[in-house]
């Protein structure tokens, strides 16, 4: 097993990533690539939500529901920027792991 191991060469890297994960190209325009930025945009809102729950709210402006309305969908597209503008990297690690073919993929779990 450790030979077809090293013959794919998907030791890690100190950034986390594979030598096969670094070898592939990614292609920005594909549907695969565009379905990781819109996963990373669910992760990024999670993330938004949590430090919006830190905010103590004053109380001097209630909004009501309509507010509440209004920052989800607020927060929904700073998210979608955030995932489509920034380096986080998660779409391209996602766009990287799926894109290796699954044999590959599954052999350096063995």
């Amino acid at each position: 097993m450790n030979n077809a191991v090293d013959y794919l060469n998907v030791s890690k890297y100190k950034s986390g990533e594979t030598a096969l994960q670094r070898k592939v190209k990614v292609n920005k325009k594909s549907k695969l690539y565009k379905t990781a930025v819109e996963f990373e945009s669910l992760f990024i809102k999670q993330m938004l939500n949590a430090m919006k729950k830190t905010i103590n709210k004053t109380g001097l402006m209630k909004g009501g529901m309509a507010e509440d309305i209004f920052e989800d969908m607020l927060y929904d597209e700073y998210a979608k920027k955030m995932a489509e503008t920034s380096n986080f990297g998660l779409a391209e690690t996602i766009y990287k792991q799926l894109s290796l073919p699954a044999n590959i993929s599954a052999a350096k779990y063995k």
